[in-house]
């Protein structure tokens, strides 16, 4: 697929999963992000796409969890919910 934009963005890829993310009211699957990311903005590789993930988990904005070896899902985190590092309880 080629890029939509051919130099840069016009807005980070972590303002486009959060954006995503809201539009499937706070749950989906990877493999869901990556198609609409692609039809969104273009192409981008898988590490770009991790970075963000990872920014926008440090952030507490969502949470990503295994659900099969190569399956992820990505959460959401409401104001309400807080989500513990190991040795944090």
């Amino acid at each position: 697929m080629a890029q939509k934009y051919p130099y840069w963005r016009p807005f980070p890829l972590t303002f486009s999963v959060m954006n995503i993310v809201e539009r499937r009211e706070g749950v989906l699957l990877e493999n869901d992000l990556i198609r609409l990311l692609e039809s969104d903005i273009g192409d981008f590789s898988q590490r770009e796409l991790n970075r963000a993930l990872m920014k926008l988990e440090t952030k507490g904005l969502i949470h990503v969890q295994y659900i099969k070896k190569n399956q992820r899902v990505i959460k959401q985190i409401s104001s309400k919910q807080k989500f513990l590092a190991i040795g944090e309880d």
